[in-house]
């Protein structure tokens, strides 16, 4: 059964001879009427104050539910990254070691077209040297034998004068004919 303060204020009792004092049931009725006036308004007002605070504990709850997906989505975001994170840093460096690899490679290579090149110009050297002497050698023996062909002309125009000086010119007769 529920009472309202108007139903305390407003309720009457029936009289008997011998029966209570009117005036201190009805003083008493109204105390008890304020005070139960007085708790029905804390209670609606605590109720009014209970919904407002299931209210924020639900908007709570539904935004706790709400940072938790978002945080379950920042996690796997986070991982996500990482791991593309480590892939790109796995093929940087494996292109790194490509490259790396690459202009070994190809040092190495041009290393030993430098080296067949050096080889290929001491031999051209050498050949020019071995010619070369070969010539200074040839023009050497021309020289030699230059000075001994100088040293026969002049034994034969020695010779050659010797036999002149013998030779009398008055006996000598040069006819020319023109």
């Amino acid at each position: 059964m529920k009472i309202s303060p108007l139903d305390i204020y407003n309720h009457e009792f029936s009289k008997t001879t011998f029966g209570y004092n009117v005036k201190q049931v009805q003083e008493f009725l109204d105390e008890v009427g304020m005070a139960y006036e007085r708790l029905l308004k804390e209670l609606n007002m605590l109720q009014d104050e209970n919904e407002k605070l299931k209210e924020k504990v639900a908007a709570q709850e539904e935004m706790e539910e709400k940072l938790q997906r978002i945080l379950l989505t920042v996690q796997e975001t986070a991982r996500e990254i990482t791991e593309q994170a480590h892939k790109e840093a796995d093929l940087i460096i494996k292109k790194a070691e490509l490259k790396a690899e690459r202009m070994e490679r190809e040092t190495r290579n041009k290393l030993q077209e430098e080296y067949k090149s050096l080889q290929s110009l001491q031999e051209t050297r050498e050949l020019f040297k071995i010619r070369f002497k070969t010539m200074l050698e040839g023009y050497l023996e021309l020289l030699n034998k230059e000075e001994e062909l100088d040293d026969e002309i002049e034994k034969d125009v020695a010779v050659n004068n010797l036999e002149l000086d013998d030779v009398d010119e008055d006996n000598l007769d040069i006819s020319l004919d023109y």
